[in-house]
């Protein structure tokens, strides 16, 4: 049993500090400030910082437009000196409280909708696509105005890709499930006649068509005003999303034309067009649903539907697990200790060595996964310095889980030891007599107190097992004691009863 336990508390403890760490916002906010505080991430983030304004904003350009005529030749030597500062600049504004304020906010609101998902699959999918994504672009934009850069292409690029990956993205999504009624509906057509529910899928395919094209028509727009600022790369992928964008007008222009011709003349010969139309349209609109046109300067895609199922079913598993397993770890070894009659004292240095090897383990399995982690993710030993402060961090609170676990093999360890036959034991059991025998009040308050010191070294409370888990220890705690006081005043009765 104690085994077991010993076994599953290396379980216990490791599912804990995952389900605090993962579910818990104002964890998760807290550890995210302490990481920003740290020096090498802050460095290593300016450098990511700094790529992605340079990513988004043509920052030659505007450094171009505001020297004079015989200077602006300087405008390429002037970026690339502006990329150093840009790079102090940003690890300044990484340390100042406001920027802070801004990350922790946007993890904060990140952490929130990864909590919906996981707790309420159905409606948030449903209003989100399933989709968890962290908003950094405010801090982009706040280093572009320290720069005197305009921070305004960034947000327009924000609003280009937020109409591609919402506002046309659903308005495709419709289109694409009409083409598909309308495509069934026409398969079925005879004698020149269309029934009152294709004639009904017609119009509305019409309407969403125009709609559909209106809101093209207004991202050419928004994306002429977003080119002529964008640096050489991502004109590029702005180029290559309005041709897409003008492809699709034509074939919806063309749909739409035989779409009226079909209304108002059903003949077998206007329904094959239509038809042939629709296919194209529908193949463009495919294309344009599977593909990222844009990447959002400021954001990143932590979590997608896709990948709901295995993370809900682990977390539903570490919530399982962190309400059982301590309970069930401290009633294994109590079992175990009540079951060795005869040897109980034995039994609780058993179950305290077996604490203390369970927690070994979780710090030196922290220790070593640190380095292999370390390792895989850093893509360069100039960010290994920052992942590994990430990881301190992160896995700061494993190891503080560990060492309140410690604690109590050592109470274990230390109390069997002391009600033993040893030299030592019975020396300390004698300078003790006294005040066991014959104080237990200021017994039990010295106990309270340090129990209650003990306490103050809890990582944090996750669940109702955990609670039980305290109540238990304290009654074990009580009981230890008074089994100890009796044991001594066994050994060592008061000279006032006689010898």
């Amino acid at each position: 049993m104690i085994v077991v336990a010993s076994v599953l508390l290396v379980f216990s403890i490791t599912a804990n500090w995952v389900q605090r760490a993962v579910l818990d916002t104002d964890e998760v906010a807290n550890t995210s400030d302490e990481i920003l505080s740290d020096q090498d991430v802050q460095e290593a983030l300016s450098i990511y910082l700094v790529d992605q304004l340079y990513a988004n904003v043509d920052v030659q350009g505007e450094i171009e437009e505001k020297l004079p005529n015989n200077a602006k030749a300087l405008s390429a030597p002037v970026a690339a000196a502006t990329r150093q500062l840009a790079l102090n600049v940003s690890e300044r504004a990484l340390a100042s409280p406001r920027v802070q304020d801004l990350v922790s906010g946007s993890i904060r609101v990140s952490h929130g909708q990864f909590v919906r998902l996981i707790e309420d699959e159905g409606e948030y999918v449903s209003k989100t696509g399933g989709v968890v994504t962290l908003q950094y672009g405010d801090v982009v934009a706040d280093l572009a105005t320290r720069l005197g850069v305009d921070p305004e292409t960034i947000s327009r690029i924000q609003s280009v890709v937020q109409d591609v990956s919402k506002d046309l993205k659903q308005r495709l999504t419709t289109a694409q499930t009409r083409i598909k009624r309308v495509r069934a509906g026409l398969a079925d057509v005879q004698g020149a006649t269309l029934s009152p529910d294709l004639r009904q899928d017609l119009e509305a395919l019409q309407t969403n068509t125009v709609e559909l094209q209106a809101k093209i028509a207004s991202l050419d727009t928004k994306l002429e005003g977003v080119q002529e600022k964008a640096p050489a790369q991502l004109q590029d992928r702005l180029t290559k999303l309005d041709g897409r964008l003008s492809d699709l007008d034509g074939r919806l222009t063309s749909a739409a034309d035989r779409t009226a011709a079909v209304l108002k003349d059903p003949q077998q010969a206007n329904v094959d067009r239509l038809d042939a139309a629709l296919a194209l349209t529908q193949a463009r609109v495919t294309a344009l649903l599977d593909r990222q046109a844009l990447q959002n300067p400021g954001q990143l895609v932590v979590m997608k539907s896709s990948q709901l199922d295995g993370v809900q079913t682990l977390v539903g598993a570490l919530r399982n697990l962190g309400f059982v397993l301590p309970l069930l770890v401290l009633l294994l070894y109590l079992g175990a200790i009540y079951l060795a009659k005869g040897s109980r004292r034995q039994a609780l240095i058993a179950a305290g060595g077996g604490i203390l090897a369970a927690t070994l383990l979780v710090l030196l399995t922290r220790r070593l996964l640190g380095g292999a982690v370390v390792d895989s993710v850093a893509g360069s030993e100039t960010v290994k310095p920052a992942i590994q402060s990430v990881w301190d961090i992160v896995s700061g609170a494993l190891r503080e889980r560990a060492i309140f676990a410690l604690i109590i093999g050592l109470a274990f360890v230390g109390a069997g030891l002391l009600a033993g036959p040893a030299r030592w034991a019975v020396a300390a059991r004698r300078a003790l007599a006294p005040h066991l025998r014959d104080q237990p009040v200021a017994v039990y308050s010295v106990v309270a107190v340090l129990f209650l010191l003990w306490l103050t070294v809890m990582p944090g409370i996750n669940n109702l097992g955990q609670v039980l888990v305290i109540v238990l220890l304290a009654v074990l705690a009580v009981v230890g004691i008074e089994v100890l006081r009796r044991q001594t005043a066994h050994e060592f009765p008061s000279h006032r009863n006689g010898p």
